[in-house]
């Protein structure tokens, strides 16, 4: 129908057209821009670590921060026990005993935003650093980072969030998600755009605590809200490509399905608190002119993308049932009456069709910017059955999400809250 032919062509050029953007944005920028800025100097951190009945990764996650490229007396570790019913304080108070430099604290549960907001409390540094517990950082994260600050403007810095040791399909196409991510939030960095802090290792300047306030408390994704808050006072966040830190995915699809559901409402819940950031006519910057409204008008774009294929694999579906109808059901037989003539013309028709055209330039551009983000962020692990998850099945997974946070938030009104762990 002509509406299907007019939404795809819609779909297909709006993706076209985001993915020049980021790949010019990326281009377009100075090697230099792109690097990371030497430190100048090495300013105190503290590094808080909020942790929740994580006694299966603790060992691993301190281990790293003890190993950190960077000098030791200019940094320290602050653990925050949010409560744990398991043995993840003990095993943290262990490590204290022996370095001085990790303070261990035990606090009544509270969420992520309370544990962070108590560490950032008790911490002496002038940059603080967040990290989740089940994510691990790279030796030269740290270093990586830090000379950013040394613009006045730059308040926070993210890393390369990388997914750790992905096994199956459902975690192999989060990987390949995460690679992709990893560019983008790059070419966001370049276009002043950055709209979430992710909560494994990101840095602030304690100043900025201390002038505008802590994490948001009962905020679902308060790495969101953070990151809008800074966008709103004017100030900058910055990325390092190339400081990863490797974060422990959902395996099942009810575990990702929760997580999505509460990152997903949680963006629309702090885009509508902080919806001026939506106005290209009082910022003026990429964030309100494309960057916002782009995510938005991708998630519409997603739903009408599904319902094509439903609409259309639906009309397949009953031509072919009425099709073995007539001859009794007999697939064999219904498969050899085919008029060969009609499928000639089908693959011709695709084959002539300019939405090929576009889909397979649609593919190579995706393509460039994971082999990018790839690329910069040095991951040298094989990556096969990524990009084929990723190519085959992300379209409907992405729609898939959303449509379950509008089911389960806005039909079935369920709270939605920070859940367990994955592994």
């Amino acid at each position: 129908m002509l509406w299907t032919h007019a939404a795809i062509y819609m779909i297909a050029y709006f993706g076209l057209f985001t993915g020049l953007f980021f790949l010019l944005t990326y281009l377009g920028s100075s090697r230099a821009e792109r690097e990371d800025p030497e430190a100048k100097h090495f300013p105190f951190v503290s590094i808080v670590i909020n942790m929740w009945n994580e006694e299966k990764v603790i060992d691993k996650s301190l281990r790293a921060l003890l190993d950190l490229d960077y000098p030791k007396d200019r940094y320290e570790i602050i653990v925050v026990d949010d409560g744990s019913t398991d043995r993840t304080y003990q095993k943290a108070k262990a490590y204290c005993r022996s370095l001085p430099r990790v303070r261990v604290f035990r606090k009544e549960n509270g969420g992520p935003a309370s544990a962070k907001n108590y560490g950032i409390d008790k911490a002496r540094g002038e940059i603080i650093a967040t990290l989740d517990a089940d994510s691990f950082v790279s030796r030269d994260a740290l270093k990586k980072m830090v000379g950013y600050f040394g613009d006045k403007d730059v308040w926070a810095v993210t890393a390369a969030l990388n997914v750790h040791s992905p096994k199956g399909f459902l975690q192999h196409l989060q990987w390949a998600e995460y690679i992709m991510s990893i560019f983008l939030r790059k070419v966001f960095s370049l276009a002043d755009a950055i709209h979430v802090i992710p909560g494994p290792f990101s840095l602030f300047r304690k100043k900025f605590f201390e002038k505008h306030g802590k994490f948001a408390e009962g905020n679902i994704t308060e790495d969101t809200e953070i990151a809008m808050r800074v966008q709103s006072h004017g100030y900058k966040i910055k990325n390092s490509i190339s400081a990863n830190v490797y974060t422990v995915i959902p395996k099942s699809f009810g575990a990702l399905m929760k997580q999505r559901i509460r990152w997903y409402y949680g963006f629309i819940h702090n885009s509508l608190k902080y919806k001026h950031l939506f106005n290209p006519f009082v910022r003026r910057d990429n964030l309100a002119a494309l960057i916002l409204p782009g995510a938005l008008v991708s998630v519409v774009l997603s739903f009408l993308a599904v319902f094509i294929f439903i609409y259309e694999n639906y009309n397949v579906l009953r031509d072919n049932i009425t099709r073995m109808m007539v001859t009794n059901f007999d697939i064999i037989s219904s498969i050899l009456n085919v008029k060969w003539t009609y499928v000639r013309e089908l693959i011709i028709n695709y084959a002539t069709s300019p939405l090929i055209a576009l889909a397979i330039i649609g593919g190579a551009f995706t393509l460039l910017l994971l082999l990018l983000g790839k690329r910069e962020s040095k991951e040298s692990r094989r990556m096969l059955l990524a990009l084929v998850a990723f190519f085959l099945t992300y379209w409907i997974f992405y729609a898939s999400w959303w449509i379950g946070t509008f089911i389960y938030r806005g039909v079935l009104r369920k709270k939605i809250k920070w859940g367990p762990r994955y592994y």
